[in-house]
């Protein structure tokens, strides 16, 4: 059987061509139509408003210089391979029409010697998941010559020298465009994309790089401008790496927008703005007579250095972090910041103009007295300054000069006032045109904290001491049974030091013991063990905790035909310290450390019988404690020196309650007391990198509680009890507890 003919074919005007798993040479239609199902041909000439259908057709060109050609013509493409001449493909027209053509390719691959596919004005070229290649070593991917291109869904240009050209129609010039989604392009020796076709008077070029598109430049750059061309390129939600550079007499408007970022270099682009969390890393490079205008909006964040005139406004959170020192024309911030940062070098930014209102954020070696510094020509507006804080000690003297502005009103304030160094602070002061930091006594922030744990010990005593003379004032309700008993309880203190700030501490605890007469005599001797754990807000973004595990014994006498009773405890306590400390810069430090307290207390008192169930009694308590101290030191550097926690109180009041029998062996006791206390220690020492601070919280306190005491049959006991207490130093915001007992 003869083998099929291979001809070429010729497609009049109206007439249709269906190539179904054939082959062809080539084919040549003039306002016809050709489809391509699972076929193979030759080169393709579209004209005079032509539609080419292509299914996974492969077309290889044999003669001429494009592959597929349209002219004023139309192409679907799906599946297809395209290749064999040195254009795979054309989108173009008659120079007398303004119709153009269009070629939409789906899953399909164009190749060329030359090119991978050129589109002049008025015409249009769509890919999805489809490639063009320039397969030659100075091949373009794409040429675009007025005409628009869009690629989707991980599609490819590749260029043996360049991405993607921008060229002219001189017959006839167009708004060339370029918009990728979710695409690449490459020039594997050259540029990702190359404008050079002059200043066009109907606008700018249009390159939109969108959706996690790329840009790959064999060169390191991604976009190259000269012959006075002008572009818009606009990222959108991409990361690109590469320079785009600018000749002189052209000009780039470049957006960064929703999470774009960009690394590399620009060279004399008009205009660089960064919208929405978008990034640039690199350096912003002009020629002389050029100026560059900069926009950080939204969070956006420029990172590097600035060579040549700028104009740079940082608004709405943004940041420009310095990677060396920098001259900038005019600097406008709007909530935006300035951060030099902080490391082992120190930078100078000499702005001309500064305005607007923001922030710096600026490192200072307080050994050495090296810092960053800001100068401005002229500035106003107020600004706040941020100076890492510090944990060790300052060895610079006297004042460090930070800034000098020349000309105007603008004032600079230290962000939360002061800076944190060592165990004390620095404020920030002017003198003419000049800005120091100046040393100031006021405690730092970490100084204030550990001066506040130091503190927290004999509080957390003294709650537990309160449960033992709560439970030895319960066994005169019950006689002097052996028993065992447990409290759970919680309280609250806010605390008001001499160095200010204040803090506040909440204390959740649990304490079990047992008690048993002592032989046949009225005593009552018992033991117990505890465990709490205390927060600590030492506010501005501070806390610390303390885990107390403790031991202890007691003693009581009552009798009941005098009143008389007398209650002695003594304990001891383990404190498991630990900071969290955020100093005046924001920066987080920490430390920890292991104390040890022995505490005892002795109270006489004396219950009398009012009649009718009720009775009332004077009492007088003196109550110590001692804790260990310790020394330790701050992640930051900070190092604590802490010496005997000392606490002596005397506290005098009355308590007045009833006794109610409720039959059946039920027993209810409900009960008032107040009292009146005094701190005696007005030293407790705490040193701190080189200086020496006093926490003293002698002061009178006022003390008032109600309690309930419920016993009922078979020696089961259901206690409960809430108070506060209120000192110029200390207040306690409630105290509260409740637990019950078992008496055999």
């Amino acid at each position: 059987m003869p083998s099929p003919i291979v001809e070429s074919w010729r497609i009049t005007p109206g007439a249709t061509l269906n190539v179904n798993g054939a082959d062809t040479l080539g084919i040549t239609a003039q306002r016809g139509t050709l489809n391509v199902n699972t076929g193979t041909t030759q080169q393709i000439a579209a004209t005079a408003g032509s539609t080419v259908n292509l299914t996974d057709a492969t077309v290889t060109g044999a003669s001429g210089f494009v592959t597929v050609s349209l002219v004023n013509s139309n192409a679907n493409i799906s599946g297809s391979t395209i290749s064999g001449l040195d254009y795979g493909l054309q989108a173009v027209r008659n120079t007398s029409t303004t119709t153009g053509s269009s070629a939409t390719l789906s899953g399909s691959t164009v190749r060329g010697d030359l090119g991978g596919a050129f589109v002049t004005s008025y015409s249009t070229l769509d890919l999805n998941n489809s490639t063009l290649e320039g397969t030659g070593s100075s091949s373009f991917g794409l040429q675009l010559a007025g005409g628009q291109a869009t690629l989707s869904n991980e599609s490819q240009i590749i260029g043996g020298l360049n991405g993607v050209t921008f060229g002219l129609d001189r017959t006839d010039e167009q708004i060339s465009k370029l918009i990728l989604n979710n695409s690449s392009v490459e020039g594997k020796s050259g540029s990702a994309i190359v404008a050079n076709v002059g200043a066009n008077p109907l606008g700018s070029l249009e390159i939109e790089v969108s959706d996690g598109s790329t840009l790959i430049g064999g060169n390191g750059t991604i976009l190259e401008v000269t012959n006075g061309t002008n572009v818009n390129f606009n990222v959108n939600n991409s990361v690109l790496q590469g320079n785009v550079v600018v000749e002189a007499g052209s000009n780039v408007n470049t957006s960064l927008n929703n999470r774009a970022s960009l690394t590399g270099d620009v060279q004399n682009v008009g205009q660089l703005k960064l919208d929405n969390q978008s990034t640039f890393t690199g350096t912003i490079k002009g020629d002389a007579g050029h100026t560059t205008n900069v926009v950080l909006d939204n969070h956006s964040h420029f990172t590097g250095g600035i060579e040549g005139t700028t104009d740079l406004d940082i608004n709405g959170q943004s940041t420009w972090t310095l990677t060396g020192s920098n001259s900038v024309n005019n600097l406008s911030l709007n909530g935006g910041t300035v951060d030099f940062a902080p490391g082992a070098t120190f930078y100078t930014l000499n702005v001309r103009e500064l305005s607007g209102s923001g922030f710096f954020n600026m490192h200072t070696d307080f050994n050495t007295g090296e810092t960053d510094f800001l100068n401005a020509e002229t500035a106003s507006g107020d600004h706040v300054v941020s100076v890492s804080a510090t944990g060790e000690r300052a060895r610079a003297n006297g004042l460090i000069q930070i800034a000098d502005l020349a000309e105007g009103n603008a004032q600079l304030a230290l962000n939360n006032g002061s800076v944190d160094v060592g165990a004390l602070t620095y404020k920030l002061v002017q003198e003419g045109t000049g800005w120091y930091l100046r040393p100031d006594e006021g405690p730092s922030t970490s100084a204030r904290s550990v001066l506040a744990i130091a503190n927290t010990a004999p509080t957390i005593i003294y709650a537990e001491s309160t449960l033992l003379n709560s439970r030895m004032g319960d066994r005169r309700l019950t006689g002097a049974k052996p028993g065992l008993w447990t409290r759970a309880y919680n309280n609250r203190y806010s605390v008001q030091n001499a160095y200010a700030g204040g803090y506040s501490q909440t204390q959740q605890g649990l304490v079990i013991g047992a008690d048993a007469a002592l032989g046949d005599s009225d005593w009552l001797v018992g033991g117990m063990v505890g465990y709490s754990r205390t927060q600590l807000d030492l506010k501005y973004g501070s806390s610390g905790s303390v885990d107390s595990y403790s031991i202890g014994g007691y003693l009581t006498k009552f009798d009941p035909q005098t009143g008389f009773y007398v209650d002695a405890v003594t304990k001891i306590n383990r404190f498991d310290n630990r900071l969290d400390v955020s100093m005046s810069d924001g920066v987080k430090t920490k430390g920890s450390y292991d104390a040890y307290g022995v505490s005892g207390s002795l109270e006489v008192g004396f219950q009398d019988q009012l009649g009718g169930g009720f009775f009332w009694g004077p009492f007088a308590q003196v109550a110590a404690a001692v804790v260990s101290g310790e020394h330790y030191r701050l992640d930051n550097g900070l190092e604590v020196d802490s010496e005997l926690t000392r606490s002596l109180v005397v506290k005098g009041g009355a308590y007045i309650g009833s006794e109610i029998d409720l039959g059946n062996g039920h027993k209810l006791q409900p009960r008032v007391h107040v009292a009146i206390g005094q701190e005696l220690i007005k030293r407790n020492e705490v040193g701190v990198n080189d200086s020496s601070f006093n926490n003293d919280s002698s002061a009178t306190s006022l003390e008032l509680a109600g309690g309930i005491n419920w016993a009922l049959p078979h020696g089961l006991q259901v206690f409960a009890e809430a108070g506060s207490a209120q000192s110029k130093t200390v207040k306690q915001d409630y105290n509260v507890s409740a637990g019950l007992s078992f008496n055999f």
